[in-house]
């Protein structure tokens, strides 16, 4: 194994209780030849000044205030971050995680060992103050058909586990989508795949993912971006979608815009109500459409009509 340099690109807001910790289990790494991009989204808490005196003790770590004119959220700041990175391998992490001591060393040899593009690993939840749970962010991590099943969510990894060859995320122009607040790694990782990028999957745990009230995934009134996600896949030709994942991502466009109604969300309701309607795969469901957007308005006007608004279904993502 050669000694390449491994750009850790992490975004942050408001995180200056938590990221301490995340840059220590950096430190901690047995591979020692890192550099680690912090890319501030403008927190209003202390965060900077917990970030600049890591900074000061170890000057592998770099902190940056992300650009007033990009787009707020996690994906423009990795996005940048990959523009200010110098490593050959990236490692996206969030500022609220913490990595194996042998993480990069583990992923490094693993990626070197093939003709390998990233890597995989799993990754296990813990409480905050407590100890491990026995939940991972997923039990299964590949299969013979990755693409849908990563789309029915079957296998799944999440941000903080591959480690990117950087020529790679040029090589196929893959980057995150900056309009995305919430499920920009779903869209990165489903992109990957079907652009054939070969990953080396590790069934070990490398990641502990800390379970607080200030995660993302508590992100109040989703749907815009869920909405958006289910759209994208939807329409994108060069994806093979099987029955399955298909009727998985129409059903969940439904329930999103649902949601949205529901969340007074009406400029995001009428958008994708008229963009499902000319759509074939909502072809069985347009009576449903119609329904929501009449009450979704009637309630956004009135206030009432909220019951109208609901739509059943098993194994909504």
């Amino acid at each position: 194994m050669n000694n390449p340099l491994i750009s850790i690109i992490i975004p942050t807001y408001n995180r200056a209780n938590l990221i301490g910790e995340t840059l220590m289990s950096i430190q901690n790494q047995t591979y020692q030849n890192w550099e680690c991009i912090v890319v501030d989204d403008r927190s209003t808490d202390n965060t900077e000044e917990v970030i600049n005196e890591f900074c000061k003790a170890d000057n592998r770590i770099q902190y940056f205030k992300k650009p007033s004119h990009l787009l707020k959220g996690p994906s423009a700041a990795r996005n940048y971050g990959v523009e200010r990175s110098k490593g050959e391998y990236i490692n996206f992490f969030d500022s609220d995680d913490l990595m194996h001591p042998q993480k990069l060393e583990v992923d490094l040899i693993n990626i070197q060992s093939g003709s390998y593009d990233f890597t995989i690993s799993q990754s296990q939840f813990f409480k905050e103050g407590g100890s491990p749970t026995k939940k991972f962010w997923n039990n299964e991590l590949w299969s013979d058909d990755p693409i849908n099943d990563f789309i029915i969510k079957k296998i799944g990894w999440g941000v903080n586990s591959p480690l990117w060859k950087k020529e790679c995320l040029i090589e196929h122009n893959l980057h995150f989508d900056e309009k995305l607040i919430t499920g920009d790694d779903y869209i990165f990782h489903i992109k990957a795949l079907n652009k054939g990028m070969i990953p080396y999957v590790n069934k070990d745990i490398l990641v502990q993912l800390k379970i607080h009230n200030n995660r993302l995934n508590e992100l109040k009134n989703k749907s815009r971006y869920k909405l958006k996600i289910a759209y994208s896949l939807l329409t994108d030709k060069s994806l093979k979608l099987n029955r399955i994942s298909n009727d998985r991502l129409v059903k969940m466009g439904l329930r999103q815009l649902s949601n949205s109604f529901k969340n007074k969300d009406i400029k995001n309701g009428l958008s994708y109500s008229f963009k499902f309607l000319f759509l074939k795969a909502f072809k069985n469901y347009k009576i449903m459409i119609l329904r929501l957007l009449l009450f979704g308005i009637v309630y956004r006007v009135t206030g009432t009509g909220y019951n109208f608004l609901q739509v059943n279904f098993n194994s909504i993502l």
